[in-house]
């Protein structure tokens, strides 16, 4: 018995153990060498589609692949975003959706590229000089930071004040790897 209690009580000190993780930043060699990244969020939206969603993403170069879950851990939607173009997979209803069908079920998308969602995954801020919004769209974005000590963009709201929608993203948690993805290849998996 003293043998399984010390087991034990040793088993639970090195998984409370943490080791610390080096922070990288946006310039330097280092962020140079990161190939991916993945992480965890939610999303939160109020208007014609109200709610919240957790989600996982993975990102590499001009591509990601994202997973929502609902509160019961269900997963719900895909979503597969490339330079161009913006792809779901409604999986409670079985309905795929393209960019436009997408963009008129969320309009604050209609002036989003999917670049810039995928340059906010990676933490980049989305300037919006690169955007064109129409002044009749009456569309606010808002960026955030978490820590204000980090480079990394983790918060962003998307405010449509004519079809009274709001759109909030949160990054909970983003790891920077130096692994290639091949994205493509999960979503081939993911439609076969």
């Amino acid at each position: 018995m003293k043998i399984f209690l010390i087991a034990l009580f040793l088993l639970t000190i090195f998984n409370c153990v943490s080791t610390k993780k080096e922070s990288i930043s946006h310039s330097g060699d280092t962020f140079d060498q990161v190939k991916s990244c993945t992480g965890r969020g939610s999303i939160s939206s109020v208007g014609s589609f109200s709610g919240n969603l957790t989600f996982s993403f993975m990102t590499q170069n001009d591509s990601s692949f994202c997973q929502f879950q609902d509160f019961l851990g269900r997963k719900v939607l895909l979503l597969w975003l490339t330079r161009d173009s913006i792809n779901a997979w409604n999986l409670i209803e079985n309905k795929k959706y393209n960019h436009s069908s997408i963009s008129e079920i969320i309009p604050v998308l209609s002036v989003l590229n999917p670049n810039h969602l995928i340059k906010f995954l990676w933490g980049e801020e989305i300037i919006s000089k690169q955007m064109s919004v129409p002044r009749q769209e009456k569309i606010e974005i808002k960026l955030g930071k978490s820590n204000p000590n980090s480079s990394f963009v983790d918060k962003a709201i998307f405010i449509d004040n004519k079809n009274r929608q709001e759109l909030s993203i949160k990054i909970e948690s983003r790891i920077f790897n130096q692994n290639y993805l091949d994205l493509k290849k999960y979503w081939d998996i993911i439609l076969s």
